[in-house]
């Protein structure tokens, strides 16, 4: 403790109050700066204010400078005033050394009273976290009642899942590890059911959270790790056909649409997203509106079961190079034959035509009834993967509006619906195919496009004309 007493012949004018105020006792000594007392014979005036009376002391000090930097010097002063029997009046000096012995203790009862006051807080955040506790088990029990009753087509209109399709898919998380918050009395059972719940909806993940009685910020973090945890565990919902499964699909292509040799129709959309910070460009993921969006690419089989799923690219990529970026597209420039094993990929006039890819045939006006014949037929090639995309954004309403700033979490939902889809693929109902959103202009108008190979333009010549005869075939036995 460091006290300031100092002054002048003529009288001590200090400027500040410090030290404590308890019953209205008050001082004026500095804590901010060291004094010594002034030679003998010097005259100081003290000011002591008690209970808001001015006393005023006459004293002499020691001859010699003297600090006063601890209690002791305080305790030696007061015997020597004492001992040079000074007037009564002078004795109010003692009065304001005692408040500052006060002082020192203060700030000892101080930091006890602070290490108590922190404890008790301590103390009173624990009750209020348990009673918060408790009062989301009561509101959760009130849910799980709730959920109970629900019968199966509300459950799954809530879900999109039914019950039991629900219980399968926790019975297959259940395993896996999880590192997200968890709060108690919080199981698989519930993140699974708050995720699904916030990928069926456009839902504020406030107002999610405030539906199963959980922080806003343990949705969040649950429904990244559920979409990690689906992509991870059962990424083999995903495939690509072989074997039986390729031959099932040329057949069902054959049999539904009439086009043969067709192993699997790509198609395209947009997920709208956050600025990316999680890629060195983030500009290059903003559209023509000057909203940022990325391209996800899917490739399906004859039932509209997703093949093959990317979601990466800027959604301003023509459909051109974002098929060269794919695991698809690099397929087929290194090795087709094992890849499609004779086969070919049905797309719109906006990939680049090879004997791999057929596209339409341009339609200028002067079509004839062969390229009629075909463009309908890939049309309804591409209304399977289009309103795969369709229903999916339609079941899941959240790919609209992730809110995400990380292409990697949006990869894993839009990966992880398509997973969703493919497992339940009976479950949702078909939603009438729509164009989206984005148009390009098709690959043979763009400066670097071209018409096609040579053995694409062959293939859907004679792709053509085999439907051609097949139809006028068709044509002479219904008119017999």
């Amino acid at each position: 403790m460091i006290v300031h007493i100092g002054g002048t012949a003529s009288g001590f004018r200090p400027t500040e109050y410090l030290g404590p105020k308890r019953a209205n006792w008050g001082f004026k000594c500095g804590h901010e700066q060291q004094r010594s007392l002034p030679q003998s014979g010097a005259l100081l005036l003290s000011h002591v204010f008690i209970s808001g009376y001015q006393l005023t002391s006459t004293f002499k000090a020691f001859s010699a400078q003297k600090t006063l930097s601890d209690t002791s010097d305080l305790f030696e002063i007061i015997n020597t005033y004492m001992t040079l029997k000074l007037s009564p009046e002078s004795m109010a000096l003692e009065t304001c050394i005692a408040f500052l012995l006060a002082d020192s203790y203060d700030a000892e009862d101080f930091l006890y009273f602070k290490k108590n006051t922190t404890r008790r807080k301590a103390r009173m955040k624990l009750k209020t976290k348990q009673s918060d506790n408790l009062k989301r088990e009561e509101e959760r029990e009130v849910f799980n009642t709730v959920l109970q009753s629900l019968t199966i087509s509300e459950f799954k209109s809530h879900f999109q899942l039914t019950p039991t399709q629900t219980e399968e898919l926790v019975r297959l998380l259940a395993p896996c590890k999880r590192t997200a918050i968890r709060e108690d009395g919080w199981t698989v059972w519930h993140a699974v059911l708050a995720s699904l719940w916030a990928l069926s909806t456009q839902e504020s993940y406030h107002s999610v959270a405030t539906r199963f009685h959980i922080t806003e910020s343990l949705v969040c973090d649950q429904l990244d790790e559920f979409c990690v945890l689906i992509t991870s565990n059962l990424a083999n919902e995903i495939h690509w056909p072989q074997g039986e499964d390729a031959e099932t699909s040329v057949l069902g292509f054959f049999s539904t649409v009439g086009l043969p040799d067709t192993l699997c129709v790509v198609g395209t959309c947009f997920i709208p997203i956050g600025k990316p910070t999680d890629v060195p460009d983030p500009e290059a993921y903003r559209d023509a509106q000057g909203l940022y969006s990325i391209k996800p690419m899917a490739f399906c089989d004859h039932k509209g079961r997703f093949a093959h799923v990317t979601a990466e690219h800027p959604s301003n990529w023509h459909n051109s190079r974002a098929l060269l970026a794919t695991e698809i597209g690099k397929a087929l420039l290194e090795d087709p034959v094992a890849l499609l094993h004779g086969k070919h990929i049905i797309g719109d006039s906006t990939f680049p035509l090879s004997e791999h890819v057929l596209t339409p045939f341009p339609d200028y006006g002067t079509v004839g009834q062969k390229k009629v014949c075909y463009n309908q037929k890939v049309q309804s090639c591409l209304a399977v993967v289009q309103g795969s995309i369709r229903t999916l954004r339609s079941h899941f309403p959240r790919l609209r509006c992730l809110q995400t700033h990380s292409i990697c979490q949006t990869s894993a939902a839009v990966k992880a619906c398509c997973i969703l889809y493919n497992m339940f693929l009976d479950t949702y109902v078909p939603v009438d195919c729509m164009e989206d959103d984005i148009t390009q202009e098709p690959f043979h108008e763009l400066p670097y496009g071209h018409s096609g190979s040579l053995g694409g333009i062959s293939k859907r010549q004679d792709i053509a004309a085999l439907l051609g005869r097949a139809t006028k075939k068709r044509k002479l036995m219904y008119n017999n």
